[in-house]
């Protein structure tokens, strides 16, 4: 069951998180999360199956500051982060995470933005499938740095 995410969903998400990025802490992910669910430009939504979360996925709306760099992103609502636990991989969790968060961007712009490291070939195919088509590889997102790799930024036209 794919739902909104509540407050009391964002511990679990927290774990989530650190096993996708474990570099971050508990407290600065605990405060992004809650962000999540306070504003009106951010959502989490998150997935159950077995009696507990299994996933989660977050949007945000992003807009440039105005001393962005030449080569930022655009402005616009951007698919932030998605994370589902190996085990229920493949299940189609990914896919429903994904298609709420899309719903929720078009009730608030024509289109949806989304960036991935280039190796991360699961992230990319999912987005390819449901329509987002290459922007730039080259581009700057605040905080953002791809070790390992080269970023693509996506977009989604409704």
């Amino acid at each position: 069951m794919i739902r909104g995410g509540r407050a009391g969903d964002v511990d679990r998400c927290v774990q989530l998180a650190r096993l996708a990025a474990p570099e971050r802490g508990n407290s600065e992910w605990r405060q992004a999360l809650r962000r999540d669910l306070e504003s009106a430009v951010h959502l989490l939504v998150v997935a159950e199956a077995e009696g507990g979360i299994v996933g989660y996925g977050r949007a945000r709306l992003f807009e440039q500051g105005p001393d962005a760099p030449s080569d930022s992103a655009p402005s616009g609502y951007y698919l932030t982060g998605i994370f589902v636990v190996p085990e229920q991989r493949g299940k189609g969790i990914g896919t429903g995470l994904t298609r709420m968060r899309l719903d929720w961007i078009r009730q608030r712009a024509p289109e949806a933005w989304f960036f991935a490291n280039a190796r991360n070939t699961a992230s990319i195919a999912l987005h390819r499938k449901l329509g987002f088509e290459e922007v730039s590889r080259r581009f700057s997102f605040p905080g953002l740095t791809f070790d390992g790799g080269e970023g693509i930024l996506f977009r989604l036209v409704s």
